[in-house]
């Protein structure tokens, strides 16, 4: 079984939530209204159409919001098995400042327990953004589900984070339920923030960054989790909606090349508008075509606790 858990805010949605009037938008503008990314939905069809794979939505957005949630995916054509959403008004009830709006002490258990939910020897790709915490917690979890992290380096992070104690519990009490194993694929993180996918290979190649759902599309072919066809469709929305130029396509497939996550075969094996396809041959050619090794995980060892020290991954906890 294949398991894609998505974020939604900045991931799926073109959301506003870092003004007051973006938020009061989004919490009241009904599903017709809501934008998904360019490729997302289709991205997201593409994945959710094969009959062992399962889409898990985990997001921060309020539990209130769950009915206009799962019409818009709907609408989108979108089917999901799980759509885990926080209970910020709960939080608020009890003066849970931090729970709010922190991240890995909401989501970590949350993607902990969907794992315990989930068929032992399930494959997983994640998908998130870099406005908030998702490629440090998508990370930890995944070293956590592979026991490369244990119970008291978890306990630490999640403190070091801000989580309350009831939060911590929860995950370390998941975690001993999760059955070991080396279950996530691929991290993609869609840089909306612009962060330098430098600061990104902090952990280790497993985390894929990208400025496109295209590009994320090519490294998933590359993978055999999508086929030409899907990809072309992938394509589509990012070209045409967006009004991309041909040659902005060529540079995000000559961008994958440069950093190992495609072969030139893959490249000049697509499909799609023929001045994008020119875009892409020519972009593989005047990197010579040959010699690209493709990036594959690697054992990184991770400390977790340093990062979050440095204020850069999670602007929601303690950074010191």
């Amino acid at each position: 079984m294949k398991v894609y858990r998505w974020d939604l805010d900045k991931t799926y949605l073109d959301t506003d939530f870092e003004s007051f009037r973006g938020l009061v938008r989004s919490a009241t503008e009904p599903a017709h209204r809501k934008r998904a990314l360019p490729g997302a939905a289709t991205l997201l069809r593409s994945l959710c159409g094969s009959p062992d794979s399962k889409i898990t939505v985990i997001s921060g957005s309020p539990t209130q919001m769950r009915k206009v949630i799962s019409e818009k995916l709907a609408l989108d054509g979108v089917e999901f098995d799980e759509l885990v959403l926080k209970d910020s008004f709960g939080n608020l009830k009890k003066g849970r400042i931090r729970a709010i709006r922190g991240q890995i002490g909401y989501k970590l258990p949350a993607l902990l327990e969907a794992r315990v939910r989930t068929d032992d020897a399930a494959v997983e790709v994640l998908f998130g953004d870099d406005v908030e915490a998702d490629a440090l917690v998508y990370s930890l979890y995944a070293d956590a589900v592979e026991g490369r992290v244990g119970a008291a380096e978890v306990s630490r992070v999640m403190e070091k984070a801000g989580a309350y104690p009831d939060e911590i519990d929860r995950g370390l009490e998941a975690l001993a339920k999760v059955k070991r194993h080396d279950a996530v694929e691929r991290i993609f993180i869609r840089l909306e923030r612009g962060v330098p996918t430098q600061r990104l290979s902090a952990l280790g190649n497993r985390v894929v960054p990208v400025y496109s759902w295209w590009q994320a599309a090519l490294v998933l072919l590359e993978m055999g989790h999508l086929n030409v066809e899907q990809v072309q469709k992938v394509m589509a929305p990012v070209f045409w909606e967006e009004g991309t130029e041909p040659w902005v396509m060529g540079a995000l497939a000559q961008d994958l090349l440069r950093r190992g996550w495609v072969q030139p075969e893959t490249l000049m094996g697509l499909h799609g508008p023929p001045e994008v396809i020119e875009a892409c041959v020519s972009a593989v050619r005047s990197l010579g075509g040959f010699g690209v090794e493709v990036s594959k995980p690697t054992d990184v060892t991770v400390d977790y606790i340093s990062l979050l020290k440095t204020g850069a991954w999670n602007k929601r906890g303690r950074a010191e």
